[in-house]
């Protein structure tokens, strides 16, 4: 079975678009969706995921309060943190809570992929 992936935005179209993309580059993956913090941890509490893909600014949660409560759940599995709303600051509150990779949207989605595929490989497969 392929990696599962946990996408966490509330931008559905992205999710929507970064899905497809995520499955054609991917096509063993597993690809989930929440389209809010709260509902990406809850999704994260019923099965493991091999990476994780958050937005920053939801309502509710925002990208780093779902990051810490995914650390605390999985301290171990990777995480995109992309943002339209970037700063130093965020992006370094971010590196300090592990974050593997940061990006701005609009993102480049071949980078989005090759940053996928280079976690993907480099992690166990889950647990689940």
């Amino acid at each position: 079975m392929g990696s599962k992936i946990l996408i966490v935005d509330d931008e559905v179209s992205l999710v929507y678009v970064l899905r497809q993309a995520l499955l054609l580059s991917f096509p063993e993956a597993q690809v989930d969706m929440a389209h809010s913090g709260e509902e990406g941890l809850s999704r994260l509490a019923d099965r493991s995921y091999d990476l994780i893909i958050a937005d920053f600014r939801m309502p509710g949660f925002n990208g780093l309060d779902l990051i810490k409560g995914v650390r605390y759940l999985d301290s171990a599995v990777p995480v995109i943190l992309i943002t339209g709303y970037g700063s130093p600051e965020v992006q370094a509150e971010a590196e300090g809570l592990g974050v593997n990779e940061y990006m701005e949207k609009p993102f480049n989605v071949e980078g989005m992929l090759t940053a996928v595929g280079r976690l993907l490989s480099s992690g166990e497969p889950s647990r689940d």
